[in-house]
């Protein structure tokens, strides 16, 4: 009987895809999330960024994402 070891090689070729692919999960999560708290719909930027290849992506959207606006704080004044 023959028992399954596996070799180093292949352990470390999916570990670093595993990796790869929850970096990529992430960065495609964040720029969603900060695309929607911009103001843009998040799925307008996530595709391309995800059809360019991420990372060019995410560093363009970095590069040209509209700026933050405030949201107003409502306070109570007590007389």
């Amino acid at each position: 009987m023959e028992t399954f070891l596996p070799d180093i090689a292949s352990l470390l070729f999916f570990t670093t895809l595993t990796l790869y692919a929850a970096l990529v999960i992430f960065m495609l999560v964040w720029t969603y999330h900060d695309a929607e708290s911009r103001g843009v719909r998040g799925l307008l930027v996530v595709i391309p960024a995800f059809m360019t290849g991420t990372i060019l992506g995410v560093v363009l959207w970095l590069m040209f994402r509209p700026e933050l606006k405030p949201v107003p704080v409502m306070v109570r004044v007590r007389e």
